[in-house]
């Protein structure tokens, strides 16, 4: 039984977690699932979206802990490198990536959110950093992707206090974007979903690249050719099209 469901329907990859029986908490073979799925995808330029969610009601609740007990320093070592190629290659992944949460997106769960581009919940979705109250110190990786999403001081917070906080609460900190209803969260994340397809893949795909050499290092965008995004882009068939449909007054019809 695959672990990792990877379903392509036109311009969009949608990928969920199937663990149900354990809350879709990550072990070794998801993480290679995923690595494989996003590797074999990331190179198709006709994906203008992926969107990760979890089967069976929930998210993800973390690592699984069972795995990780049973393991010894070297295999710790190896599950960490997985974990973080894995995750590196969602971060990557050229088009834009959202995460839907239901109900649990804890420790390994959360960071996985944090990998996507933007995040969405239900209102009765709890996230947190419970690594405290295990005993486990989070990778460098972990803690640089909060403290993106949140700042430091909020950062600290969810590490040192292991507290699950509500969607509410998250929202409000930085930790995801929108909440919905439970029972509305993927009639929501399919219009966003549309919302994204109708426009110009070429022109997100490069937005999103730019947006993370700023998040890296200002300068080092300064400093190179400013331009050249913008240039590739007037270059492209899509500019074309979309300048032609505003004039037009109709509705632009990307491929």
């Amino acid at each position: 039984m695959a672990f990792v469901i990877f379903e392509k329907d036109d311009n969009i990859l949608r990928v969920s977690l199937n663990r149900k029986s354990v809350f879709n908490a990550v072990n070794t073979q998801v993480l290679r699932e995923l690595e494989s799925g996003i590797k074999e995808h990331s190179g198709d330029s006709s994906i203008k979206a992926l969107m990760l969610f979890g089967q069976g009601g929930c998210f993800a609740s973390g690592a699984d802990i069972k795995e990780l007990t049973g393991l010894d320093e070297e295999g710790i070592r190896k599950f960490h490198r997985l974990r973080e190629k894995t995750f590196s290659l969602l971060e990557k992944f050229p088009s834009p990536t959202f995460a839907a949460i239901e109900k649990y997106a804890l420790g390994t769960g959360l960071e996985l959110a944090l990998c996507c581009d933007f995040r969405i919940a239900g209102d009765n979705a709890q996230l947190g950093v419970p690594s405290s109250k295990l005993g486990i110190v989070e990778s460098y990786e972990y803690i640089t992707r909060l403290v993106r999403a949140v700042g430091p001081s909020q950062a600290k917070k969810l590490i040192m206090t292991g507290e699950r906080i509500d969607a509410e609460t998250a929202f409000k900190i930085g930790l995801i974007e929108e909440i919905t209803p439970p029972d509305a969260l993927f009639e929501r994340a399919e219009s966003l979903l549309a919302n994204i397809v109708s426009n110009s893949g070429m022109a997100m795909r490069l937005s999103k690249k730019a947006v993370e050499v700023c998040m890296k290092d200002p300068n080092l965008f300064y400093v190179s050719d400013t331009a050249g995004l913008m240039v590739a882009s007037l270059k492209a068939e899509d500019f074309k099209e979309g300048t032609k449909a505003f004039l037009e007054k109709r509705k632009a019809k990307f491929k």
